[in-house]
């Protein structure tokens, strides 16, 4: 699935207007003596001259340095990039991450020394942390093949690919030793942030934050085991491709998403480990990889510092020891069936399996050397992954934005077998999916209109003919999007939600404004419900007598 442009148009002026607001701050000296405040002694310092800001791919930071010689880093959680009522709890499970680590390990994260929320930033710049800044140099800077791509080249010396895998795997071998109790945010003695009990994962911000699309769910009592973990991640793909107005592109492409993804909802207890479903649980941070780590120069790779641990939770075991980020790009995003791109990504497949070959090497001999570990867990975990199919299928957890023909979604068929999948497509009847896919059709047509509109706006912007704040205000309003009731034979208004589903009952539109002659009415909920087979039924009285 494609993000949703209109999303992207927007954020792109709100983070554009924010960074104005930072630099404005940073050229009048207002940053420097408002981080001054966290020093012990409070001494004076000032923004480094040589370096500008920091970008990250979801913070801004800015590096501060003392009169007596101290170094600072201070980080904000970039507006337009983090979802805004997230943003939050982002940075205060990151720093929970940041302070067990050092607590616990030797693995080397920068020291703490402040962070706020949003409401505590009297400079209102958002929710941030200020912390020890480490000299280093950006490995995925010196590895990635092309500025705007994250993939590591392919004439790297396999002695450097060893030597940062072997650095890397002490580093998650220390991590997996952290354990709790239950999966979910991290427990959060050390910042008294009072987080919800269900984890802000990376799939789920994005999906919210570039595809317009909650996903959370009702999760206030928690999960009992990873099945039970699963089963809602894999529910987040379902809700993103039925509620995201762009997620299809055409009839047969609804059709056979919803038919695949609901396939893959079934066969989740086939990649569940069964002596770590009911825990310990231990530290997943789902966008950490190569692009994580400082080395120490160009020439000496020694790995000198980790950073940016955010999107951190309390998850499964075997999701801590699945290495996607070998190649530090997320193979998600290869198509391994449009012609154009199936060679390419045949090749970046085959890369990556003999990556991985390299690391499960180094990572056995590296548990054989730490004294603490006592069996090779990590190892067997990887091992079990790779047999049993897992290994792709964590991928397609861990990431939103999913789509039946990128590597992971191909490898996990390829696994199940090409019978035994077109079965389990089979099971959510086409007829049924007729009605659906023809609403998603629906849908795409209106954000097309909607889309053209925004960029429209865009361009008065960038012709100074719009402000910004106009812009953010006037755009926001776009993002309603108007389907036919597949049911009553009427146009709904939707605000919020598409399509949600359970283990019985597929609800789609809810809620649905019902618009009769230009006046708002009953709201309007249609349902699937599985009896003896799919029938479809609006749940309202206006509409209960018609069924499809």
């Amino acid at each position: 699935m494609d993000f949703d442009e209109r999303y992207d148009i927007l954020h792109e002026v709100q983070k554009d207007r924010w960074v104005s607001e930072v630099a404005a701050m940073r050229e009048r000296g207002e940053l420097a003596r408002w981080v001054s405040t966290y020093h012990k002694y409070r001494l004076p310092c000032a923004t480094d001259g040589t370096v500008k800001f920091i970008n990250g791919g979801y913070n801004l930071s800015q590096k501060l340095n003392f009169t007596n010689g101290d170094i600072w880093l201070v980080r904000f959680a970039q507006k337009g990039v983090v979802c805004d009522y997230l943003a939050d709890e982002k940075v205060a499970m990151e720093v929970e991450a940041l302070m067990r680590i050092r607590q616990e390990t030797d693995v080397p994260v920068p020291k703490v020394h402040g962070w706020g929320t949003a409401a505590d930033n009297p400079l209102g710049l958002g929710p941030f942390i200020i912390m020890d800044f480490i000299e280093g140099v950006s490995l995925e800077s010196l590895w990635k093949e092309r500025p705007e791509k994250r993939l590591i080249r392919s004439d790297i010396a396999e002695a450097d690919i060893e030597y940062i895998y072997r650095q890397f795997a002490r580093i998650q071998l220390m991590l997996f030793q952290l354990n709790f109790e239950r999966i979910g945010s991290l427990p959060t003695p050390l910042t008294n942030f009072v987080a919800p009990i269900r984890p802000l994962t990376f799939k789920i911000h994005d999906i919210l934050q570039m595809g317009g699309v909650n996903t959370f769910g009702k999760r206030s009592e928690g999960f009992e085991s990873t099945n039970d973990f699963f089963d809602h991640v894999c529910m987040q793909d379902w809700e993103q491709l039925s509620q995201q107005a762009n997620s299809v592109c055409g009839l047969w492409d609804a059709k056979n998403k919803l038919a695949s993804f609901n396939a893959l909802r079934t066969i989740v207890r086939d990649f569940v480990h069964p002596d770590t479903a009911k825990g310990p649980f231990k530290l997943v941070s789902e966008d950490f990889g190569l692009s994580n780590i400082l080395v120490r120069t160009e020439d000496d790779l020694t790995i000198v510092g980790v950073v940016d641990l955010e999107w951190s939770y309390a998850g499964p075991a075997q999701l801590a020891a699945s290495p996607w980020w070998l190649l530090n790009s997320r193979l998600n995003l290869y198509d391994l069936e449009f012609e154009a791109e199936a060679g390419a990504s045949a090749v970046i497949l085959d890369r990556y399996l003999k990556h991985l070959e390299i690391y499960k090497r180094v990572l056995g001999e590296e548990e054989e050397r730490m004294s603490d570990i006592h069996d090779k867990e990590m190892s067997s975990l990887i091992e079990w992954s790779e047999s049993s199919g897992a290994l792709w299928f964590h991928m397609l957890l861990h990431s939103g934005f999913n789509y039946v023909s990128s590597i992971p979604f191909a490898q996990v068929r390829k696994h199940i077998g090409d019978r035994r999948w077109d079965k389990l497509k089979s099971t959510f009847p086409f007829d049924s999916l007729e009605v659906l896919a023809t609403s998603k059709a629906q849908q795409t047509e209106e954000y097309e209109r909607s889309l053209e509109q925004v960029e429209d706006l865009k361009t008065k912007v960038d012709a100074n003919e719009m402000d910004m704040d106009e812009f953010i205000a006037t755009a926001s309003t776009l993002l309603v999007t108007r389907v036919a009731c597949p049911v009553a034979d009427r146009m709904c208004q939707k605000p919020v939600k598409f399509m949600t589903i359970s283990s019985n009952t597929l609800v789609i539109s809810e809620p649905l404004l019902h618009t009769v002659q230009g006046k708002s009415s009953a709201v309007c909920s249609i349902a699937l419900e599985r009896r003896d087979s799919w029938k479809l039924q609006c749940l309202q009285p206006c509409c209960r007598d018609k069924t499809g």
